[in-house]
């Protein structure tokens, strides 16, 4: 008798709004704006859906105290959520139906030390919903690479059909942004091939 499935969905709030990004942790490969490469999960197989989703925690660019890069995205901080849920805040979000062994491997190449605290947003359809981010607000606020930034460009641009000004808007507020980055030069980031 075969298996029975059992799936979850996945929300990714930076990086992994973009498709190709986030496919590197389930079929393997390197993002397209990144620099590392990533096995893939052991089941290779697609997300069997995906959905845009608005969680109410606020999103914030750093990285844990002492650490100033990433290996796939160079110097700067990358995206975190708050662990505490805030209704006046909307950050824009994707989910991605998953088997929960690939959701088990995704949270282990995110990086278990990072993005040690899961929280499940809901359910859709009867399927846990969960998202991961740090236990903490962490206070290493650090402005995100130009590289990290293109690559939640196009993940915005993909799944709420964001163009470059649309995403400027939404980041320019955001901690590790707000006051290091002018909305020019966020564009010009965009713009730029």
């Amino acid at each position: 008798m075969a298996k029975i499935q059992s799936y979850v969905w996945y929300a990714g709030y930076g990086s992994n709004l973009s498709e190709q990004r986030f496919l590197c942790y389930i079929e393997g490969g390197r993002p397209l704006y990144g620099t590392r490469f990533h096995n893939g999960c052991t089941d290779k197989s697609p997300p069997v859906h995906e959905a845009p989703i608005t969680i109410h925690h606020s999103l914030y660019f750093a990285l844990p105290a002492g650490i100033r890069k990433t290996e796939n995205w160079g110097d700067g901080g990358v995206a975190f959520i708050s662990p505490h849920q805030d209704q006046e805040t909307s950050t824009l979000s994707r989910m991605w139906k998953i088997t929960r062994a690939q959701y088990e491997e995704v949270k282990d190449q995110e990086g278990a030390t990072w993005y040690n605290h899961e929280i499940k947003l809901g359910e859709e359809d009867g399927i846990p919903i969960y998202t991961i981010t740090n236990k903490t607000i962490l206070r290493n606020i650090l402005e995100p690479s130009e590289t990290y930034l293109k690559t939640i460009a196009l993940g915005l641009k993909e799944t709420y059909r964001f163009d470059e000004e649309k995403t400027t808007n939404y980041l320019i507020e955001k901690k590790g942004i707000e006051g290091e980055m002018t909305k020019e030069h966020i564009l010009e980031i965009f713009l730029s091939k």
